[in-house]
C-alpha cells in the first residue's frame, strides 16, 4: 500500500510538472497565476515547480504583466534555444539534416548526398558523419541534445528503430536507432518519412484541429500517412500508408516492389517522365521535343522539363500532369472508402504542377462521392522544412509526454527524459 501512495504521489508530481511545462511551452510567456487558472493547479504547486524548472534553465522570467493594480505579476517564457532537437529525412536523393530548438524552430540545416544501395557500414558512417558535423558547426554541447528523429521511407520497427525494408532504397534492417546511440548520448527515434510530414501538419499545419485526415506525399515514390482519431496510424508492422504500391491495374507492368499495376506506375515522377519520352518518341507536335533539343538526350527528360512546357501553355504537357492526377484520384477513392477522413493533404516534390494535378484528382473524387462535398483536398503548408520538423516531432511528442498510470496502481515511466 506504501508503494503504492508513493507511486501515486509520484505519478502526480509528474503529471503537475507536465502540465506546467506543457502549458508555458504553447501558451507563454505567462505569468505563475496565469499558469494557475489554465492549469487548475493551486499557486504554491505552480510556483515550486516554476522554481525547479528555472534552476534547470528550462524557463526563464521574461519581463512583467500589465496590471491593474497591485505589484504587477512577472511573466514565464520557455527557453527553446537551451536545449536542441536532430530532425533527418533521408531519401534517394540525399539526407536533409537539421538542427531544431525545442519550440520546432529549424536553426540549421545541410544536405548529403545518399549512399543509396549501399551496405549498412556506409549509410551508418555517412548518417554519424552529418550528425557530427551540424553539432560542431553550431558548437554545441553533446548534453544539450535531447535528441535524434529520422523519417525514412520503407517498413519501419517504430519500437526498435529499425527500417526493416525499403524498395525504393535498396536497404534493409538497417538498426538506426541501436547504432546511433551507441555512439551518441541521446536517444534516437525512428519512424517512415511521411508519418513525419504528418506529424509535422498534425502539430503545426493545416491538420492542426482535425481528427482524421490522411497526408499523401507524391514525387519518386507515393506514401501515406494516416490520421485516424488524432493517432497516426501505423498497422501491425509499421507498413500502414505504402499508399503508392495499391494494386490499381492487376495487369498491369510490373512495378520494381514485385507486384503489377501498382499505382507509383501511374502517378509517380517516373509516369510523367515515362510519358514524356513516349510522346516525343511518337513525334509528336509538342514543345517537349524543342526543350529536349535544347538538352540534346532523352536521357535528360525530367519533371521540371515536363512543367516547364506545360506552364508555357503546352497541351501535351499540361495533359500528362492531368493523367497522373486523375489516376492519383482512383487511388485515393479507395483510401476515403476505407477511412472516411475529414481533409487529405496533398505535398511532394511531385506537387509542384499544383492545380494541374490537383484539380483532376478532385474531379475523380468528387465524381465517385457526389455526395460528400465536405471532404476537402488541399497542399501541405509545408515544403521541404516539414519533413525536418515532423523528424524532430518524434521527440519533442517524448519529451513533453504526459505520464499515466499503467494499471493497478503502478506509474507508467513518464517521458524518456527527466531534466
Amino acid at each position: 500500500m506504501d508503494n503504492i501512495r508513493r507511486g501515486n504521489k509520484q505519478l502526480i508530481k509528474e503529471l503537475n510538472r507536465a502540465l506546467v511545462i506543457n502549458t508555458i511551452l504553447n501558451y507563454g510567456p505567462l505569468s505563475r497565476t496565469r499558469i494557475s487558472e489554465i492549469t487548475d493547479l493551486g499557486l504554491s504547486t505552480v510556483s515550486n515547480i516554476v522554481a525547479d524548472l528555472i534552476k534547470k534553465e528550462l524557463i526563464y522570467e521574461t519581463g512583467e504583466e500589465e496590471s491593474s493594480g497591485g505589484r504587477r505579476p512577472i511573466l514565464l517564457e520557455f527557453n527553446c534555444n537551451d536545449r536542441f532537437v536532430l530532425g533527418l529525412k533521408i531519401g534517394l536523393d540525399g539526407i536533409i539534416i537539421g538542427l531544431i530548438n525545442l519550440k520546432s524552430k529549424i536553426l540549421d540545416k545541410n544536405f548529403i548526398p545518399s549512399p543509396v544501395k549501399q551496405d549498412e557500414k556506409m549509410i551508418l558512417g555517412v548518417l554519424i558523419k552529418a550528425i557530427q558535423e551540424l553539432i560542431n558547426r553550431n558548437h554545441i554541447m553533446p548534453e544539450k541534445i535531447v535528441g535524434c528523429g529520422i523519417g525514412v521511407s520503407g517498413f519501419v520497427h517504430q519500437k526498435e528503430g529499425v527500417l526493416v525494408s525499403s524498395k525504393i532504397l535498396g536497404w534493409k534492417d538497417i538498426r538506426f536507432k541501436e547504432i546511433l546511440e551507441k555512439k551518441f548520448s541521446f536517444p534516437v527515434f525512428v519512424d517512415k518519412d511521411v508519418n513525419t510530414l504528418t506529424l509535422a501538419e498534425k502539430r503545426f499545419g493545416a491538420g492542426k484541429k482535425i481528427k482524421n485526415f490522411i497526408c499523401i506525399t507524391i514525387g519518386k515514390g507515393i506514401g501515406a500517412g494516416i490520421v485516424i482519431n488524432g493517432d497516426i496510424y501505423h498497422g501491425s508492422y509499421g507498413g500502414a500508408g505504402d499508399f503508392g504500391h495499391i494494386v490499381v491495374d492487376k495487369d498491369g507492368p510490373l512495378c520494381y516492389c514485385g507486384k503489377r499495376g501498382c499505382l507509383e506506375l501511374f502517378s509517380s515522377d517516373q509516369f510523367i517522365i515515362s510519358k514524356t519520352k513516349e510522346t516525343i518518341l511518337n513525334n509528336e507536335n509538342t514543345l517537349l521535343r524543342v526543350l529536349l533539343k535544347e538538352e540534346n538526350s532523352l536521357d535528360s527528360v525530367s519533371v521540371e522539363m515536363t512543367l516547364e512546357a506545360a506552364q508555357r501553355g503546352d497541351v501535351i504537357a499540361k495533359n500528362i500532369f492531368q493523367e497522373a492526377g486523375r489516376n492519383l484520384g482512383v487511388g485515393v477513392v479507395n483510401l476515403i472508402t476505407l477511412f472516411d477522413p475529414e481533409l487529405i493533404l496533398v505535398g511532394g516534390e511531385g506537387i509542384k504542377a499544383g492545380e494541374l494535378i490537383l484539380q483532376p484528382m478532385r474531379d475523380v473524387v468528387i465524381n465517385n462521392f457526389p455526395h460528400r462535398k465536405e471532404i476537402r483536398i488541399i497542399p501541405l503548408q509545408f515544403g521541404e522544412d516539414g519533413w525536418l520538423i515532423g523528424a524532430a516531432e518524434l521527440v519533442l511528442g517524448e519529451v513533453f509526454k504526459t505520464p499515466i498510470f499503467k494499471s493497478k496502481g503502478k506509474v507508467a515511466i513518464k517521458s524518456a527524459f527527466h531534466w
